[in-house]
């Protein structure tokens, strides 16, 4: 019986280099991402709401906390960008200017 040669594998593909300039959130939305990809939805929506780095940060730990409790309400994305916006600072609000007193 003639033997077949083995096969070469293929050389894994290494992962994209993440750029070094990401942020608190941005770190946490990609790990909960790698460990639970079909969260991506819910991931996408809270990154993408609106909410500035503090926001985006409280929703993110929200959600994540959320992910092994049974009927915890922040397991709902709306919910955590809700309690992110509390925690939010205005980016584009302009600076409060104090009355001019005469």
């Amino acid at each position: 019986m003639p033997t077949t040669p083995a096969r070469r594998r293929a050389p894994s593909k290494k992962a994209a280099p993440l750029p070094e300039n990401r942020t608190e959130s941005e770190i946490m939305a990609d790990a909960l991402l790698a460990r639970y990809n079909d969260l991506a939805p819910s991931l996408n929506r809270i990154m993408g709401s609106g909410l500035g780095e503090a926001g985006r940060l409280h929703a993110i730990t929200a959600f994540q906390d959320s992910l092994g409790v049974a009927g915890d309400p922040m397991r709902d994305p709306a919910n955590a960008i809700a309690a992110g916006q509390l925690h939010d600072h205005p980016v584009d609000a302009p600076e409060a200017t104090p009355a001019a007193t005469t």
